[in-house]
């Protein structure tokens, strides 16, 4: 790449180089002979092809998961939502050992206990840092409140704990919440249990994920935040 002096008008191509500006100046490359149609046939771009296609299959399953938990993710940051869960995923590929890049699946990646482990404690709203300290009895939730920050305006917070059982080779979900419970923010205990939904045995990887939102207490009644920004959807196990 070079930086040329041209007076007026300059023509786009001189032989095998071409012009054009960049900012103030003319720049003047060769030409690398890329064309959409060599991405599309081109052996040499194969490796593109097949990492694109790896890409999109990956984000059509994660799209199938979220519509799954549609009801429970915030809507404020659904792009920050879309990306980090897409980019999450991409980084558990590599636990699927059994395909070569291009060909992996989260399928093959989340049939390992490795692969699975790397959501345990995955925030489906990344704005929310830290991870809350759970944990397991029978099929209790036992969850410890002192990591909660209450947002501006909020007076309560409710808990909900959701079964998901998610096919990530065919993208067949099915799910089960238990009744959520509210406390007020000058009474919430430090530690709280909540029950957790029980699932048949299906095909597919079974997730327990832990919601907590925020309310404003209005005549009796809880009303949520119009801004969900601050709401936790928290893989737990």
């Amino acid at each position: 790449m070079a930086k040329v002096t041209v007076e007026g008008k300059f023509p786009k191509r001189i032989g095998n180089y071409v012009l054009y500006p960049l900012g103030a100046d003319v720049v003047m490359r060769e030409n690398s002979g890329f064309t959409s149609e060599a991405l599309k046939t081109s052996p040499k771009y194969d490796l593109s092809r097949r990492n694109a296609s790896e890409f999109g299959r990956l984000s059509s399953t994660c799209k199938e998961l979220r519509l799954a938990l549609k009801h429970y993710l915030p809507k404020k940051n659904n792009l920050l939502v879309v990306n980090a869960l897409n980019k999450k995923m991409r980084q558990l590929l590599v636990f699927d050992i059994t395909s070569v890049r291009g060909e992996r699946t989260l399928a093959n990646a989340m049939a390992t206990a490795e692969g699975r482990s790397q959501l345990k404690g995955y925030h489906f709203n990344p704005v929310v840092n830290g991870v809350l300290t759970t944990t397991f009895n029978a099929d209790k939730l036992q969850v410890s409140t002192s990591e909660i920050s209450f947002p501006d305006r909020a007076t309560s917070v409710g808990f909900t704990v959701v079964s998901l059982v998610f096919d990530f080779d065919t993208k067949a979900s099915s799910l089960s919440e238990c009744k959520k419970h509210f406390f007020n923010a000058t009474t919430l205990p430090d530690l709280i249990e909540l029950e957790v939904p029980k699932m048949e045995h299906t095909n597919g990887v079974l997730f327990t994920i832990l919601v907590v939102e925020f309310y404003i207490q209005e005549d009796g009644g809880y009303v949520p935040l119009v801004d969900d920004g601050s709401k936790v959807v928290m893989i737990v196990d």
